[in-house]
C-alpha cells in the first residue's frame, strides 16, 4: 500500500498557488479530499495536486465548479463536445475584448488628430449608422422592440455610444425632435453582431457635414438641437450647406470640472448635394 506525503493547509495551498479559501471551497464541492485530525487541522495528501491542476485547466475554460466532477467522468467525445462549446465562448469574449481595445484606440488616434483645435469639420460619404432609441423628452420609448435589444446594445458599450438623434419637425419648420439613445457603426453591427430589429433607425449611406470637437462646453444640450443652436448647425449655416433628412450627436466622452462639463464626438448631418 502507497503511502502518501500530506500537507497542511496553508503549505499545500502555498505550493500550487492558490489560497486556502480555494482548497476549502473545492473540498466543500466534493471535488478534493482532506483529513482532520483531533485538532480539526486540515491535511491534504499529495496526490490531490494533480486533481486541483485538473481543475484549475477547467476553470480556466469557464467550467463551473459544479459540472467539473461530470465533466471529467466524461466520455471522450462528450468531453471535447464540452471545451469545444467553452472555447467557442471565450472567443466571443475575446472578440468583444478586443472590439473595445480597438475602438479605443480608434478614439485616441481621433484626440490626437484633435489636440489643438476645438472643433473641426469636413464634409464627407458616410457609411449607414444604426441607432436604438430609448428617450424622448423625459420619457422612456413606449415600444416593447426596444427593450428587446437594449441589453444586447448596452453590453457593447463602448463600441456602440450614447447619441443624441435629431429629426426635423414638420409641424414646427426650423425646430427638430431629438431622442437620446444609443448609436453604433454598420461595420460594428457586423463584425459584433449586435442585434437589429423594427425599432432601430437607420441614417443610410449618404453625404454628411461632420462637426467633431474636443473639449468643447455643453455640446449635448437638448435645446440647442432641438433649435438649430448648436455649434454644428451655426457651422453648417455659415458654410451655405443644407441639412437633409435626420442627424445625429455622438457623445464620444464627456468630462465635468468645477461644474464645466466639456464633451468631445461628432455631429453627423446629412446634407443636400
Amino acid at each position: 500500500m502507497t503511502v502518501f506525503k500530506e500537507y497542511r493547509i496553508g503549505s499545500f495551498a502555498y505550493h500550487l498557488g492558490v489560497t486556502q479559501a480555494f482548497l476549502k471551497h473545492y473540498e466543500e464541492a466534493g471535488l478534493i479530499d482532506a483529513k482532520q485530525n483531533e485538532k480539526g487541522y486540515r491535511y491534504y495528501q499529495f496526490p490531490q495536486a494533480g486533481r486541483v491542476f485538473e481543475y484549475m485547466r477547467l476553470h480556466s475554460f469557464g467550467i463551473q465548479i459544479k459540472q467539473m466532477k461530470c465533466a471529467l467522468a466524461a466520455d471522450e467525445e462528450t468531453a471535447f463536445k464540452t471545451f469545444d462549446d467553452h472555447a467557442d465562448e471565450l472567443q466571443q469574449k475575446a472578440d468583444r475584448l478586443q472590439a473595445i481595445v480597438d475602438e479605443h484606440r480608434r478614439f485616441n488616434k481621433w484626440h490626437d488628430a484633435m489636440r489643438g483645435n476645438e472643433t473641426k469639420w469636413e464634409v464627407k460619404e458616410i457609411e449607414p449608422i444604426y441607432f436604438l432609441p430609448h428617450t424622448c423628452g423625459q420619457d422612456f420609448i413606449d415600444d416593447d422592440r426596444v427593450y428587446e435589444v437594449l441589453q444586447a446594445w448596452c453590453d457593447q458599450m463602448p463600441v456602440t455610444k450614447s447619441a443624441l438623434y435629431v429629426k426635423p419637425d414638420p409641424e414646427n419648420p426650423g425646430e427638430n425632435k431629438v431622442f437620446w439613445g444609443l448609436y453604433v457603426t454598420e461595420a460594428n453591427v457586423k463584425r459584433c453582431g449586435i442585434p437589429l430589429n423594427g425599432a432601430v433607425w437607420v441614417i443610410p449611406k449618404t453625404v454628411a457635414f461632420v462637426f467633431h470637437f474636443a473639449g468643447l462646453k455643453d455640446p449635448f444640450l437638448m435645446k440647442d438641437s432641438e433649435t438649430g443652436a448648436h455649434p454644428a448647425f451655426q457651422k453648417l449655416r455659415s458654410l451655405g450647406l443644407k441639412p437633409s433628412g435626420n442627424a445625429i450627436l455622438i457623445n464620444e466622452m464627456k468630462l465635468e470640472r468645477d461644474g464645466v462639463q466639456r464633451g468631445y464626438g461628432r455631429f453627423v448631418i446629412p446634407i443636400s448635394e
